[in-house]
């Protein structure tokens, strides 16, 4: 395996699947058994007792394990990012934690996963529909407010 470059003195204020702060949070590990790696940040449900994969239309909020974490211990092949196919990954269930936003959001509003074909996995603070369809998380809100793209915080409440 080749060392990844790219070192630099500046960096952003955040990136997507970071824990935000010192919080008390709880992750727990599942496989990714899709045949692709899943973006940090993004959001997963469950796939069977052990894995976990993107939403789909049918995904529900019942079925949402957490948000995929930012990794730098990870091992990987060159030009692989995000949580590798085959492996393990950290999901935060509880906490604090960076995720990119699709539209506008205000702080202290409520958190939809899209489960919608466009940009599943990835959060919005409206519910969408078809491609854009998204499901409301229960115990999860919006900390900081953005535009679309921009990374903001979200505090989740599924506990362990």
């Amino acid at each position: 395996m080749a060392v990844l470059g790219g070192n630099s003195i500046d960096h952003g204020v955040a990136y997507a699947g970071q824990v935000a702060d010192l919080q008390l949070r709880n992750a727990v590990s599942k496989l990714n058994k899709t045949g692709a790696s899943i973006a940090y940040g993004k959001g997963v449900v469950t796939d069977d007792e052990e894995s976990a994969k993107l939403p789909v239309p049918t995904s529900t909020a019942a079925e949402f394990n957490g948000v995929v974490k930012y990794e730098l211990n990870r091992a990987r092949q060159d030009g692989e990012s995000g949580a590798p196919d085959g492996y393990d990954m950290t999901v935060v269930t509880e906490g604090v934690i960076w995720v990119k936003v699709l539209d506008t959001v205000a702080k202290d509003a409520p958190v939809y996963l899209r489960v919608g074909a466009t940009d599943a996995g990835d959060f919005s603070g409206i519910v969408g529909t078809g491609d854009t369809l998204g499901v409301l998380l229960p115990n999860t809100k919006f900390l900081t407010g953005g535009d679309a793209g921009d990374l903001v915080k979200i505090s989740l409440g599924l506990g362990g």
